[in-house]
């Protein structure tokens, strides 16, 4: 059985994500600034071009250790999820995957103030279920009260896109998905698939919303990491997710007629992309620079596919909610997470030669299959 509730949702910026790529041979900028290459920038390109390589390929769903006996049944979960699209994605995979299990969820989507998002957590914390797997809004430090009390309670918690360090000892988050490790891989791949499309140093902005540094921070941090490491240091456009599909785009294509030699677009999540088109195309941008987001969607497929936009990173989304009952599980069976309590998980580049659809989001192959079995489950 599953119960949604609802808070007044206003236009949601959730660090969830809180989360795309086309023909290589691109800027050839390597040398833009004048002068060679030091070796440790061509070391820098030579990783980037091994890694996009690699990432271009179709990437396995990564194993998952097979529980020592078959997963708890009839057990209780709250989902606290976020209204952008990526957020309704996981929480959907993780009711889909509750629900396989037989258990009862309660999803409540929370809007993008702390008040509310304090408010859904105290409505969790007011009858606290077995289990937890929340996306917040604010940082764990608003909601402490909340989160003793779950713990004292005996519930299990997994955070989604934490916008703090989570994980302590004996604290009341024991596992968390889309955490540091998993964001410095996403912003580290954005970096490397420009660089090495660039075949060295280009010009490029990150766009993000500063609000959520603690998921996106490491992401930003690490796409900088590469792109100063190859040469050149990537510019930062700050927006707010609240205004996305309406002020976003034209910010966008403000910043790049203030840096009109600016030739790659990295977006921290693919929900940027709503009406950038079109703008782009307004602005004569069109075909001038090239559009790389963060968690690939269908749109985006399609996008990269007519050659409207050049990359997007493919990430677990309806896979991460399985992840996240999957850690949950683990801790009400006292099974031992390991590094499965913060993993990086599936990413793949996505660019105009690998998209072999573009109906629906990227996904790990058959990751349902892959849980269930390990599970014991049907």
């Amino acid at each position: 059985m599953q119960t949604r509730l609802s808070t007044p949702v206003a236009a949601l910026a959730a660090g969830a994500l809180c989360l795309t790529l086309a023909a290589c041979g691109g800027d050839k900028s390597a040398e833009a600034d004048g002068g060679g290459t030091s070796a440790a920038a061509k070391a820098v390109i030579a990783d980037a071009e091994a890694a996009y390589a690699k990432y271009t390929r179709p990437q396995p769903a990564a194993p998952v250790p097979a529980l020592p006996a078959p997963a708890p049944r009839g057990k209780r979960l709250a989902v606290v999820t976020c209204s952008i699209p990526v957020c309704v994605t996981l929480s959907d995979g993780a009711e889909e995957a509750a629900r396989k299990l037989g258990w009862t969820v309660t999803t409540l989507q929370s809007n993008s103030t702390p008040q509310g998002f304090v408010s859904v957590m105290d409505q969790v914390a007011a009858n606290p279920p077995d289990a937890v797997a929340y996306i917040p809004a604010v940082p764990d430090s608003s909601i402490r009260p909340q989160l003793a009390k779950l713990q004292a309670a005996g519930t299990k918690i997994t955070e989604i896109s934490p916008l703090t360090a989570a994980l302590t000892p004996d604290g009341p988050v024991q596992a968390v998905v889309f955490g540091q490790n998993d964001a410095a891989l996403t912003g580290t791949l954005m970096g490397q698939a420009v660089v090495a499309d660039a075949d060295g140093p280009a010009k490029s902005v990150f766009v993000w919303d500063p609000s959520f540094t603690g998921s996106w921070g490491p992401i930003k941090d690490a796409y900088q990491k590469v792109l100063k490491g190859a040469g050149r240091p990537a510019g930062v456009l700050e927006v707010s997710n609240a205004n996305i599909g309406k002020t976003v785009p034209s910010q966008i294509v403000s910043y790049l007629q203030a840096h009109p030699d600016t030739r790659y677009v990295a977006l921290a999540v693919v929900d940027y992309n709503a009406g950038l088109d079109a703008a782009l195309r307004a602005a004569g941008l069109a075909g001038k620079v090239k559009v790389l987001s963060r968690a690939a969607d269908a749109a985006s497929l399609k996008a990269i596919r007519a050659g409207t936009q050049w990359a997007s990173i493919g990430l677990e989304l309806g896979a991460a909610g399985y992840r996240a009952i999957d850690q949950l599980i683990r801790l009400m069976t006292g099974v031992p997470l390991g590094d499965r309590a913060d993993a990086a998980g599936w990413q793949q580049i996505y660019v105009k030669g690998n998209v072999t659809q573009t109906s629906d989001k990227p996904e790990p192959p058959d990751y349902a299959r892959t849980y269930l079995t390990a599970w014991r489950v049907g």
